[in-house]
Parts: structure tokens; sequence; C-alpha cells
């Protein structure tokens, strides 16, 4: 997962009378997280909310973003960043798109300080350290977020399971079986189908030959392993079967794929 800061601002006030809309946010693949550390209006699908103190929200890709001052006041934190991973706020069990607060707004917002510093402090190459601060300010929103509603948490936790478990299902698919899929979040695998589904966009079946395609290509690209030793890696016993699968959805055979990879480094 790639974490890349566009823009960060702590304790930003603003003039009176200010109002902020951007249509179609910062572009593919960028979030804004706001806290509002006073009162604001946040209007949502055309529909106004008036916020208390420590609320906050987050913006997804390419979604509308609006709110404005209440009462000619404004204070605010906020983070502009870039992710190619598009679970990004359900592996940390937040809505998207919607106010929630937080128990300890002094705490988010010295954790937005902190990213703040990594960028702004131009005598050491602080570079390395944003990801970890992001990682460490999401983590945190999720541990003090105020959960108001019981149901929409047991989703969320749902969801986190089924990221967590499908990123080790990338890492290492060897070995890997729907039913296995299923088991490792606690589900039946008819129940398990419908949510993955939900989720991902796509049926577990069809996305483990895709993860364990996507595998082979790396491993035909990066390493010289034998083509039977990739079949096993990626989970096929049957070097046979794995070349009739990787040809039907790269339409070419495995050692096929490698030798037109090295033409075109």
């Amino acid at each position: 997962m790639s974490l890349t800061i566009l823009n960060v601002a702590h304790r930003k006030s603003e003039p009176n009378s200010f109002v902020y809309i951007r249509e179609k946010g910062f572009g593919p693949e960028a979030y804004l997280f706001v806290h509002f550390l006073l009162p604001a209006v946040v209007v949502i699908d055309g529909v106004e909310h008036l916020t208390n103190a420590n609320a906050c929200i987050l913006y997804p890709p390419e979604q509308k973003q609006e709110y404005r001052h209440y009462n000619g006041l404004f204070l605010n934190d906020f983070i502009i960043f870039k992710t190619d991973d598009t679970n990004f706020a359900a592996r940390f069990g937040l809505p998207e798109n919607e106010i929630f607060y937080v128990s300890n707004g002094d705490k988010i917002s010295n954790l937005v300080s902190d990213i703040a510093y990594t960028i702004t402090d131009k005598t050491i190459d602080r570079s390395e350290q944003t990801p970890y601060f992001i990682i460490k300010l999401f983590e945190t929103l999720s541990t003090i977020r105020i959960e108001n509603n019981p149901k929409l948490k047991r989703a969320h936790e749902i969801k986190k399971r089924f990221i967590a478990m499908r990123d080790e299902v990338r890492s290492n698919p060897k070995g890997w079986t729907v039913d296995k899929m299923a088991k490792r979040v606690w589900l039946t695998r008819s129940r398990f189908a419908v949510l993955y589904m939900e989720f991902f966009k796509v049926s577990p079946r069809a996305d483990l030959i895709n993860i364990k395609i996507t595998h082979a290509k790396t491993l035909l690209e990066s390493t010289d392993m034998p083509v039977t030793e990739v079949s096993e890696v990626c989970g096929y016993t049957n070097v046979g079967h794995f070349i009739r699968i990787f040809n039907k959805h790269v339409k070419c055979t495995p050692l096929q794929y490698r030798k037109n990879f090295t033409a075109n480094a």
C-alpha cells in the first residue's frame, strides 16, 4: 500500500464567512480527512449537518466536498493524501463521506501535527516516516471513534476481517480455497460468497484465481523459477491445469509471458 501526502494543515483557522466546495475532490486515489475543532456546517448529498466540535469526515476519491463556518468561526486539521488501497477506510473500520466523532480531539490534532512536521521540516528528509504517522492516525481514529450504531460497527468489523484475510491470500496464495477463506472469517461458504461480492465486487472464486495469476506473473517477471515451481507456489498441484488457467486469463503460456516480459524489459 502506497501513501503520499499532498497537503496537510494543523489547527488552521479561516476568515469569517469561510465556505469550502470542491465538486470532484482531488482526483483518483486522493482522500481528504478533516477534523473540525469547532462546530461547522457540513453538506452531504445536499443535506446540511451542524456538527459539534471534534467531528471528523473522510472524503473518498472524487467525492464532492462541502463544508463551511458556523457563526463566523472555523478551525480545522486536514490531510490530503493519496493511496492505491481501494479499501483504505474499511481497513480501519471508518466510514466514508459520513460525519463521525472522536472521544479525544487533542490526540487527533497532535497526530496531524506530527504529519505536518514530517513534510515541513526541510533539515532532514522524513518522507519515510510519513506513512507510519498516517497509519498511526487512522489506527487511533478507529480506536477512539464514538460508535453510535452497533449494527454499523459490526459491519465494519466484518469487512476488516475480510480485508485482512484477503491480504493474507495475496501475500501467499498457496493452499487457499474458497472454503478455507470462508472459514478464516468464521462464515458459511454461501454467506461468505454474498459478502465477498458485496465488499469487493467480484466472486471469491474469480478473485482467488486472479490473485494466483497475478502472483504467478510477478514470479515469472522477477525470478528464474521453473514453471512447475511457480505453479506449486501459486497453489496449483497440477502444472498442466495451471498452464491452462494462465493461458485462459493472460492469453499466453507462462513461458511465453516470461519471454515477452524479458524482451520488453
